[in-house]
């Protein structure tokens, strides 16, 4: 049996450029059916140096820091202890959140050049860089704002979730190819990078968008042996392992409360994203959804089945990583994992 910690990530406050407390974005987060967070203001740890980290009413909220230069090349620095300066260069920061003991995921790397809009986008720009861990595939502001056009605003704003795009083609192909170089998993996380901006709207005023509502949206489920502990630096300890080693799947909640299930078995066991399973004679593939939708078993970063409906079963498996895409109506809905099969 596994245990199921639906979280969110990539989280400003108002001791960076959100509106919220941390007390506030907690009691939010319970509201939305999260168990955890992870808060990470801008070029600071304000919070975790006010001892604000812990428990919030059954939610665990770990607080790092978005190294933010002020071009490009933002990184989620995650179980650190010291603020990292922006000013020192992108791989002198991974040194420096691997040296601290942190993991580190590479934010937002692919924002669209071609918006119609005036917000510049915050890009990743040196795509060949080793040393982080993991990267974020899909943020949640980036998409929304990559599809923002001011013309189109109040239709953009109600139908918002109609309109995201998911991760970038040429995300998925940096990433598959990592997992390609390396029998270890490189893990992809999901952001929502939620601000709550306070917006002016031809004298209206609105919020772009409530923490509650972000909250709601893009997650990372995680899937884990045992129970978190009641012990918050334990529960912490366990979160950031399960993150590190990409034992989580990122999904969009809007489409579904449930949560989907992908595992390869063999004679002797089941292996779920972020684990590994030798190959033998009745190794399959299992994914199984609670709507219908597009499923997409993805090997070495290539399709190899695809199927419409609420689950797909493909024995024909060769070593390497398994990962799987989900579409509903069209729209991303689902992202795990891979799995490495040897």
């Amino acid at each position: 049996m596994r245990h199921i910690y639906p979280g969110a990530m990539h989280i400003h406050t108002k001791y960076s450029d959100g509106t919220g407390s941390i007390k506030e974005i907690a009691s939010a987060a319970k509201k939305a059916g999260l168990k955890w967070i992870i808060i990470t203001d801008h070029n600071n740890l304000t919070g975790l140096k006010n001892s604000e980290e812990g428990w919030y009413n059954g939610v665990a909220v770990i607080i790092g820091e978005e190294i933010s230069p002020e071009k490009s090349d933002h990184y989620l620095a995650l179980g650190i202890k010291e603020e990292i300066s922006p000013d020192i260069g992108t791989e002198n920061y991974i040194n420096q959140v691997n040296k601290q003991g942190g993991i580190g995921f590479i934010a937002h790397p692919d924002e669209s050049l071609t918006r119609k809009n005036n917000h510049e986008p915050l890009r990743w720009t040196d795509w060949d860089i080793k040393g982080f861990t993991g990267i974020e595939i899909w943020n949640h502001l980036s998409d929304l704002v990559d599809n923002y056009s001011h013309k189109k605003a109040l239709a953009w704003y109600f139908k918002r979730n109609n309109m995201l795009s998911g991760p970038t083609p040429k995300v998925l192909s940096w990433w598959d190819s990592l997992n390609n170089e390396t029998g270890s998993i490189i893990p992809a996380v999901g952001g929502v990078d939620i601000h709550a901006f306070n917006y002016k709207y031809f004298g209206i005023n609105l919020q772009i968008f409530p923490y509650y509502d972000s909250l709601k949206t893009v997650s990372n489920v995680l899937y884990l042996d045992n129970k978190l502990p009641d012990d918050f630096n334990e529960a912490k300890r366990q979160i950031l392992i399960a993150l590190k080693g990409g034992k989580n799947i990122v999904i969009n909640r809007v489409w579904s409360k449930s949560y989907p299930l992908f595992y390869i078995e063999n004679s002797q066991k089941k292996a779920y994203p972020g684990e590994s399973i030798n190959l033998d004679g009745s190794t399959k593939a299992v994914v199984e959804i609670s709507k219908k939708a597009k499923i997409r078993l993805v090997h070495n970063g290539n399709v190899v089945m695809e199927n419409d409906g609420h689950k797909l079963v493909f024995d024909d498996l060769k070593p390497g990583k398994c990962r799987v895409e989900v579409y509903f109506k069209n729209r991303p809905w689902i992202f795990t994992n891979p799995i490495h099969i040897s």
